[in-house]
């Protein structure tokens, strides 16, 4: 056999079966993006809404940041809505920053929740701050933005209820903020 088809041919067979290797990649687990998870369970989330509750100066003031798994424009039509992933909780400071926030005072989490009539209902709470005896309260807590540009906000949230369930998520996209 010549020398140069023989290499040649290994050459194709060596190409061949690295082209063929496996596409399996379930040891790598999918990064869940835009969405929170809870007891075993991934529940989706489309937009955030984010108000500011002073912006008349550079005071530090509660700044509220809303998931849901409807668009902004479905939560703020007042059309009715049901089956809504609800995420909120507050940070304080005088504009969002690049930083981990770890004093989350006021949160809220559920989910099968509603709005009827322009009106907010909670569906199975998973997390409130309602209660600092109750299973669903939050031991700890902390949100770690590490981006907020005029059109885009990523961060990930943590929260360890009473009980000690974890309740995480992140967000990566645009958000709504209203005047």
């Amino acid at each position: 056999m010549n020398p140069n088809l023989f290499r040649i041919l290994t050459l194709v067979l060596c190409i061949a079966f690295v082209s063929c290797s496996s596409d399996d990649t379930s040891s790598i687990p999918d990064e869940t993006n835009n969405a929170f998870t809870f007891n075993g369970n991934t529940y989706d989330l489309m937009s955030v809404i984010i108000v500011d509750e002073n912006t008349a100066n550079n005071d530090p003031s509660d700044i509220s940041i809303s998931l849901f798994n409807k668009t902004s424009s479905e939560i703020t039509s007042n059309n009715d809505l049901s089956d809504i992933n609800y995420v909120n909780f507050k940070i304080v400071d005088p504009t969002i920053q690049n930083t981990t926030y770890n004093e989350i005072d006021s949160y809220d989490v559920s989910i099968n929740s509603s709005i009827t009539n322009s009106e907010f209902t909670a569906g199975t709470v998973l997390l409130s701050d309602d209660d600092s005896q109750s299973d669903v309260y939050a031991q700890s807590g902390s949100v770690t933005v590490t981006n907020f540009t005029q059109f885009n906000i990523v961060f990930t949230f943590s929260f360890t209820r009473n009980d000690g369930q974890v309740i995480s998520g992140s967000y990566d996209g645009n958000y709504y903020m209203p005047n």
